[in-house]
């Protein structure tokens, strides 16, 4: 194997999700709230909590649903049901392997079998999967996103330094192995025809998630709402108590 190729490879390798798995005792839902959702690509676990139609929280890569406890527990305690997911090859998934396709289906399948839906609140990932399902027909009342994927793969890469050589042939392996391209979704041509209301959040010390493209997505989307911060990272952003606010806030809770 050549040089390049070997470096192509370590890219690739990226993009198998390293999240912990849901061992017992560690779910902050109890077991006997947990189902599996059957699907195209496999099963779904969910774990839902309260009466009515829920919010639908969605975590991003390398991730699992445990990244919302503090978010759905606030829900909960202010009886606002919650619904929490673990996305393919992520968490208590049993998948082997995890893309925008198979994501969105996911998160497709568990709306359509847990619907009506209240609200999707996504972080990074999560929310290119969410919007996709949108695109396909999901139909929450709100969404949220947080700190969504803006940038192409190809060039978040080169933002972390890699060679532009390197990134062209883990394009042509990606392409021969999947079909895939990791070409970005267009997030405003997905939510053309969306009904609901969208508020999205973005930090400026996100170097995942620009600000300045979270700003231009808000703009093109008639009524959304933006929450800026300027000094959480891109995983604080899901954690935050100051963002749990303003999204109740949106929310109405």
């Amino acid at each position: 194997m050549s040089d390049l190729d070997l470096k192509a490879e370590a890219l690739l390798a990226d993009l198998n999700p390293t999240s912990p798995s849901a061992a017992p005792g560690q779910n902050f839902l109890p077991p006997p709230t947990r189902r599996d959702i059957p699907g195209e690509y496999g099963s779904t676990p969910v774990w839902r909590a309260g009466e009515g139609p829920p919010t639908l929280f969605v975590h991003g890569w390398d991730d699992t649903h445990r990244v919302w406890r503090r978010f759905a527990q606030d829900f909960l305690q202010n009886t606002r049901p919650v619904l929490v997911m673990d996305l393919p090859a992520h968490g208590a998934s049993k998948a082997d392997a995890c893309t925008p396709v198979t994501a969105a289906a996911s998160v497709a399948e568990v709306c359509a079998a847990e619907g009506p839906i209240d609200a999707i609140i996504a972080h990074s990932f999560g929310c290119e999967a969410s919007v996709r399902a949108i695109a396909g027909g999901a139909s929450p009342d709100y969404l949220i996103l947080i700190a969504p994927p803006l940038l192409d793969w190809a060039d978040y890469q080169r933002l972390k330094g890699h060679d532009d050589a390197v990134i062209a042939r883990a394009l042509v392996l990606l392409r021969e192995r999947t079909g895939s391209d990791m070409a970005r979704t267009d997030f405003r041509a997905a939510l053309q025809d969306y009904k609901g209301t969208v508020l999205l959040v973005g930090s400026d010390a996100d170097e995942s998630s620009p600000l300045s493209l979270v700003r231009d997505l808000a703009e093109s989307l008639p009524g959304a709402r933006l929450v800026e911060d300027d000094a959480l990272s891109h995983r604080d952003l899901a954690l935050d108590p100051r963002v749990l606010l303003e999204i109740t806030a949106f929310l109405g809770y």
